[in-house]
C-alpha cells in the first residue's frame, strides 16, 4: 500500500477522513488492564438520533462511547463486522467508527477495507508526534481525547489539527473517532468567561489553595462534588474548578466542559491550539507541589478570534488527584473588551517554529556543537529571521548561544521564573521530555531590544542527551 494510504489510517482519528482497518487475519492480543468508561448517560447514544454530522466534541464522546458500548453487547466478531459496513450505524456521511488492537493492528475501517491487518503503532503526525502511541496510552484510560495534526483531502491535503475520541472495549482494542477543526470546535478548553469580573493573579492563588483545603477537609467525593456544581461557590465567574486524576482523567469541569466529567474523559495527549499538553503539564507541575502554566483562551474581537494568553494554577490535594484553575494574563485582560490595538500580533506561525527548529538540530548533528553555537550566536546567520531566532542550552539550563541575549550567555536558568512565578526551563524541559516541546512562556522580545514581558510560543528539541535548541514566535494569534 502507498504511504498517503498508511497516513489516512493513522489519521484515525479524522472523523472526516478516519483511516483505517478491519478484521484481517490478526488474532486478539492478551487482554491487559485498563479503567473501566463511564456509562453512557441516559438518552445520549449518537445512534438513537444521530445528528447530520459531528462537530462537537460530546457529540463526539457520545458517539464513541455508544460503539464501544455496542462491541461490548454484541461480541468482537459482531462489532467489527458493523464498523466495516460502509452502510452501518456507525457510519455518518464522511464520519465513522474505526478499531485498532493495542499493537497497533488496524481492524476495522469502512473506508479503507484494503488496509486491514495494517500495524500503524509508529505512526506520526506533522509534528512527529506518535498519534497512535498516544490513542493506546489514553484508551488505556478507559475514554479520552487525542490531539494530532493530519492531511485533510477536503482542503487539497493541507495538514489541519484534528481531535479524536478514543475508548477502550475489553482490554485488547479500542474505538475512535474524531473530526477537523475545520469541521467543529475541537479546542474545548479555549472556553472562558471572560465576561465575568477579572480576578487577578492573588485571587486565582487564594481560589486554588482554598478548593485543595476544602477537598482535603471534606474527602474527595463531596469536593469533586462541590466542583461539579456549576451553581455551587466553586464557580466564581471566570474562576472555575478543574479537578484531575494523575493519570489525567478528568473528574470535575464545570460549567464549559461538564462532558469532561459526565464520561471521565482523560486529557493526557490533549493539546491547546498552539499544541501545548496543557493537562500533562500542570499534571507534571503539581506532581512537583503545583506551579503556574499557560495555556490560552478564545475571545471574539471584532469578529475574529484572539487566543489570549491565560494563566493557570495547579495544586495536588493528595498522591491520586489534583486541581487547577485560570484567568487571563493581567496585562491581555483588557483584550476581552475589544482592544487589541496594543498588543504584538504573531508574524510567524507554528509550522515556521517547528522547522527553524528542526534545521537547526538537522545543522548540529552534521556540523557538530562549536561550529551551530558559533552560527546561532551571529544576528545575520541563517538562524534568524527578524524575530524568530533560534538559542541554545545544556540540559542543565545553562545557555549555550543566543543571537540577542549575550548578557544571558553561560549563566544557568533552570530556575529562571517569569514575573509571575512559573519556572519557564523547567516547564521546557518537561514539554520535551513528553516529545511534544511545546510551551507557553512570557518573556521579553529581545531580538528588538523590548524589556516588556510578551506572550511567547516556544519549541524546543534536543541534538543530542546533553544539549537542545530551542526557538520561539511572540504575539497572540489572530483568525
Amino acid at each position: 500500500m502507498n504511504s498517503r494510504h498508511l497516513l489516512l489510517i493513522a489519521v484515525l482519528l479524522v472523523a472526516a477522513i478516519l483511516a483505517a482497518g478491519c478484521t484481517g487475519t490478526t488474532g486478539p492480543e492478551t487482554a491487559t488492564p485498563t479503567a473501566t468508561p463511564a456509562p453512557i448517560p441516559s438518552g445520549t447514544a449518537v445512534s438513537n438520533s444521530p445528528p447530520a454530522r459531528i462537530t462537537t466534541t460530546p457529540q463526539l464522546i457520545a458517539f464513541v462511547a455508544n460503539a464501544a458500548e455496542f462491541a461490548r453487547d454484541n461480541g468482537r466478531d459482531a462489532a467489527i463486522d458493523e464498523f466495516n459496513d460502509p452502510g452501518g450505524s456507525f457510519v455518518l456521511g464522511r464520519q465513522h467508527v474505526f478499531a485498532v488492537q493495542y499493537d497497533g493492528t488496524i481492524i476495522a475501517d469502512p473506508d479503507e477495507p484494503g488496509l486491514l491487518g495494517t500495524n500503524i503503532l509508529d505512526m506520526t503526525d506533522s509534528y512527529g508526534h506518535p498519534l497512535i502511541r498516544n490513542m493506546v496510552e489514553t484508551a488505556r484510560n478507559g475514554r479520552g481525547y487525542v490531539s494530532y495534526t493530519y492531511r485533510n483531502p477536503e482542503r487539497d491535503d493541507e495538514w489541519e489539527d484534528q481531535i479524536a475520541v478514543v475508548e477502550d472495549v475489553d482490554g485488547t482494542y479500542f474505538v475512535a473517532s474524531g473530526f477537523f477543526a475545520s469541521e467543529g470546535e475541537i479546542y474545548p478548553s479555549t472556553r472562558l468567561n471572560t465576561f465575568a469580573r477579572q480576578p487577578g493573579v492573588d485571587d486565582l492563588v487564594t481560589y486554588v489553595k482554598s478548593a485543595a483545603a476544602y477537598a482535603k477537609a471534606n474527602g474527595k467525593e463531596k469536593a469533586v462534588s462541590a466542583f461539579n456544581d456549576p451553581k455551587g461557590q466553586f464557580v466564581q465567574g471566570e474562576l472555575v474548578m478543574m479537578a484531575f486524576d494523575f493519570n489525567g482523567t478528568n473528574l470535575a469541569a464545570p460549567p464549559y466542559s461538564p462532558e469532561l466529567s459526565t464520561y471521565h474523559v482523560n486529557l493526557i495527549h490533549y493539546h491547546d491550539p498552539d499544541g501545548v499538553d496543557t493537562i500533562r503539564g500542570m499534571r507534571d507541575l503539581a506532581k512537583e507541589g503545583g506551579g503556574f502554566f499557560y495555556t490560552v483562551a478564545k475571545v471574539t474581537v471584532g469578529g475574529k478570534d484572539v487566543f489570549v494568553p491565560k494563566l493557570d494554577y495547579a495544586e495536588p490535594v493528595d498522591d491520586t488527584w489534583w486541581i487547577f484553575s485560570g484567568i487571563i494574563v493581567p496585562e491581555y485582560s483588557r483584550i476581552v473588551s475589544g482592544d487589541i490595538s496594543a498588543f504584538q500580533v504573531r508574524n510567524h506561525t507554528r509550522e515556521e517554529l517547528f522547522e527553524l527548529v528542526n534545521r537547526a538540530v538537522d545543522f548540529a548533528k552534521t556540523n557538530g556543537r562549536e561550529k551551530t553555537l558559533a552560527e546561532i550566536n551571529d544576528p545575520d546567520g541563517q538562524f534568524v529571521s527578524g524575530d524568530l531566532f533560534v538559542w541554545a542550552e545544556s540540559t542543565d539550563g545553562t545557555l549555550l548561544a543566543d543571537p540577542f541575549w549575550k548578557s544571558g550567555i553561560g549563566r544557568n536558568h533552570l530556575e529562571y521564573a517569569d514575573p509571575y512565578g512559573m519556572k519557564v526551563t523547567r516547564v521546557g524541559l518537561q514539554a520535551m521530555e513528553h516529545g511534544t516541546g511545546f510551551y507557553h512562556a512570557l518573556f521579553p522580545n529581545t531580538a528588538v531590544n523590548e524589556t516588556a514581558n510578551v506572550h511567547k510560543l516556544i519549541y524546543m528539541k534536543a541534538v543530542d542527551d546533553t544539549w537542545w535548541i530551542g526557538s520561539g514566535i511572540y504575539g497572540i494569534e489572530v483568525e
